[in-house]
């Protein structure tokens, strides 16, 4: 697709025989939030902002942290494997699922959850059962009641056999998936993002650097398989980060393509949101964002995680979503302001 054909794709309705793919700017009653020019507005867009773990999970357990967040109507919860376990562990062994618990009671009616999750530890993960595997998907996810329908993967980076587009990865992908879709999950997504400096002769790296930053090189063969497979691309891109210039010159153009890549491709594109100076997390996301949708590139949903703080009780990281620079804060803007890339049936 040319760049004057893609930006007509996001600025008006295309019809075709059954949908629209639009780009879709969020009105909320009472948000003061406005359509960009000429492009139509999906009244019934759902959640699209996920929210949650690392830091400060635990703190969820207070609805008043996402008092404004939740009537949005628009935020789920974004279930990270580290919080999930820490809220476990900090329960009483008796009850070891009732932090988790009340958290589920907090976020009641926004739907099934999205999960992060290891890519290393093979299929069985989400099969083995509770009562011996207690660090498995079963004890964790299924039996706490969280049941996830969406999943992102922190996929494996090094050695360079683990990048490798080979039929051992592929064959391991194809399992993971499978085994995920048999639990509930209907999306799984490689988390990709060229987030480390390029290195000319490591084997973790391709030979230049312009293959390092684009979607559609060599490279990346294996991500773009386990994306188009698993119905889904996320990307770990901190708002500061990204708006710094991220890993190099390329990062950004990188990160832009990529998600046009995925909505193209008609996958689920996350873009997780975090930030390095949480002095700044809101504006840098206002931001990130403005650069993102200045350049077309928008993706499908946003997940909202502070996992460079990894305690789970730190409440003043987490909320409440009064409280600038916090992830319910965070999450808040982006459902009241951030557009998504959506497919709408005509009436929607």
């Amino acid at each position: 697709m040319n760049d004057r054909a893609r930006r007509k794709r996001y600025e008006r309705c295309v019809a075709s025989k059954r949908i629209l793919s639009i780009l879709a700017a969020l009105v909320v009653a009472g948000s003061g939030s406005s359509a960009r020019a000429a492009a139509p507005v999906c009244s019934r867009l759902g959640q699209f902002v996920s929210v949650g773990g690392t830091a400060g999970f635990n703190a969820l357990v207070d609805p008043n942290f996402t008092t404004a967040l939740i009537a949005t109507g628009h935020a789920r919860l974004y279930e990270h494997a580290t919080a999930i376990a820490a809220a476990i562990k900090d329960s009483p062994p008796a009850h070891p699922y009732a932090i988790l618990n009340s958290i589920e009671n907090a976020f009641g009616g926004t739907g099934p959850g999205e999960a992060e999750l290891g890519g290393q530890l093979g299929a069985n993960y989400f099969t083995l059962p509770a009562q011996r595997y207690t660090g498995y998907y079963q004890y964790q996810y299924v039996n706490s009641g969280l049941n996830p329908d969406a999943a992102n993967v922190d996929v494996p980076y090094k050695p360079a056999s683990a990048i490798k587009y080979d039929r051992k990865n592929v064959q391991a992908w194809e399992a993971w998936v499978q085994a995920g879709r048999s639990v509930g999950i209907t999306s799984m997504a490689p988390i990709v993002a060229p987030n480390l400096q390029w290195k000319a002769g490591s084997p973790i790296f391709p030979p230049t650097r312009r293959e390092y930053y684009d979607i559609n090189s060599a490279f990346y063969d294996l991500a773009r398989f386990e994306a188009r497979y698993g119905g889904a691309i996320a990307f770990d891109t901190p708002s500061d980060f990204f708006l710094a210039g991220g890993s190099g010159a390329g990062y950004q153009r990188f990160i832009e393509q990529a998600i046009q890549w995925g909505n193209a491709n008609g996958l689920r594109t996350t873009v997780l949101v975090s930030a390095l100076n949480h002095k700044v997390f809101t504006e840098s996301t206002k931001e990130f964002v403005a650069v993102l949708r200045a350049h077309d590139a928008i993706p499908t949903e946003w997940s909202v995680d502070d996992y460079e703080n990894t305690n789970p009780n730190d409440g003043a990281a987490m909320g409440p979503d009064t409280r600038e620079n916090t992830v319910t804060e965070v999450g808040l803007w982006l459902a009241l302001h951030a557009p998504v890339y959506v497919t709408c049936r005509p009436g929607d």
